[in-house]
């Protein structure tokens, strides 16, 4: 067995020594186990830096039961849906949008964590690009997504979802722009009476 010092921030090393108590581990093993699956990350390729980012993006998937379908049947299932109850289909995931906000608060209570936590998604959903970014007017964001479907019929349910998620942090789609699997758009604040 190889012995070695390592340096580490103060912080860094009171919160590691705490999580370790925690598991119910000693340092030794802790560090190994942490050790070892940054250099497996590594060796394959990962990058240990998006760890956090992916762990809390399946933590969030997992509080609402999420189901991995390949993209093209659920375009197809969509079009099918959408061809027999348009209305109907957006509805449903605009409502799906509303029941997803109290999760999506959990990990981002604000508009600006959920455009972190957009980061994250990013790496666990079939999007090529997912963007929101603060204006020039603060109390208005600009929203950017790449790959939200590869028909029209599931860009317009992805912008539904959207417009509902974003609801549901107080902010209103002032203009939009949606092609088949993009969708650019403006929200701004709503003012509360």
């Amino acid at each position: 067995m190889a012995r070695t010092n390592i340096s580490v921030d103060q912080a860094v090393f009171e919160e590691f020594s705490s999580q370790a108590k925690l598991k119910e581990k000693t340092l030794f093993s802790f560090a190994n186990e942490s050790l070892s699956t940054v250099a497996r990350i590594s060796a394959e390729g990962g990058d240990p830096s998006e760890l956090y980012g992916l762990w809390r993006t399946i933590s969030i998937l997992k509080q609402v039961d999420v189901i991995t379908l390949p993209s093209e049947f659920v375009d197809d299932l969509i079009a099918k849906q959408y061809a027999a109850d348009r209305e109907g289909l957006l509805k449903m995931f605009s409502d799906l949008g509303s029941r997803l906000v109290g999760v999506l608060k959990i990990a981002a209570h604000d508009i600006d964590g959920l455009a972190e936590l957009a980061k994250d998604l990013v790496m666990l959903l079939p999007l090529k690009q997912l963007k929101i970014s603060r204006s020039q007017d603060v109390n208005s964001i600009e929203i950017r997504i790449v790959g939200a479907g590869r028909r029209i019929e599931s860009t317009e349910c992805s912008f539904a979802l959207l417009q509902s998620i974003l609801n549901g942090y107080g902010y209103a789609i002032t203009k939009h722009e949606i092609n088949i699997g993009t969708i650019m758009a403006s929200a701004s604040k709503r003012k509360f009476a």
